[in-house]
């Protein structure tokens, strides 16, 4: 069995995976953020510095949020057993408008960061934390983040071009999710009313999900 690639969400880690129950034979690891080159380095140009941390020739990538974009820029270098993006986007289209907006007038290069974490109290509800763990994961997450980690992944993110889907990604995605709401495309796999954290409040399900997607039948290697 070819190996588990977790990547997790901007400026998150490993955490973000912990309620996911897979079958205990298969084998996962769990990719490391790395610090940017600079603030402006292409995500392209980063991937290239993760992939070290990818051993197996055919990873499975699973990737979550920023992690889904970050595990299909990965797969475009690699050959991928499998390609699976959790709450996160297929193809730049599915990018929001106001986040668009918010990329052209590059508020992401200037905001102080005290001021973007001052939003701590309404994290909860945005991404769907309901629970006392959940809210206290989320916030230790924001309050950790790095602040050129973060300049960087918000800046790459706006700026990411894909235009369609990745060949064979298989996308799972909350259909009451408020970061990146839910879209309906090829290879969608719809958790009802879940929100953003659906690994954490959808856990049973997503791992459900997964075990049935990774011991499935790969669709042929990248050439």
């Amino acid at each position: 069995m070819n190996t588990i690639y977790f990547i997790s969400g901007l400026g998150a880690d490993w955490r973000m995976f912990r309620s996911l129950h897979l079958p205990p034979e298969l084998p996962y690891k769990h990719v490391q953020w790395i610090a940017p080159a600079s603030i402006d380095e292409p995500i392209q140009e980063y991937v290239q510095r993760l992939k070290s941390q990818i051993e197996d020739p055919h990873p499975i990538l699973v990737g979550l949020s920023f992690g889904g974009v970050v595990a299909t820029e990965l797969a475009k270098i690699l050959k991928p057993r499998k390609l699976v993006i959790i709450a996160s986007l297929a193809t730049s289209k599915a990018l929001p408008w106001h986040y668009r907006l918010l990329g052209s007038l590059h508020l992401h290069r200037y905001l102080p960061l005290k001021l973007m974490q001052s939003m701590v109290p309404l994290a909860p509800w945005f991404f769907g934390a309901h629970t006392p763990e959940a809210k206290k994961l989320l916030r230790e997450i924001i309050l950790e983040i790095d602040e050129k980690f973060l300049r960087w992944s918000m800046g790459q993110l706006l700026a990411w071009r894909q235009p369609i889907p990745f060949p064979g990604v298989i996308h799972i995605h909350g259909t009451k999710d408020k970061v990146l709401p839910f879209r309906k495309w090829p290879n969608v796999i719809s958790i009802k009313n879940g929100e953003h954290l659906i690994v954490l409040h959808q856990a049973e399900e997503v791992s459900a999900i997964l075990s049935q997607l990774i011991t499935a039948p790969a669709y042929e290697p990248q050439k």
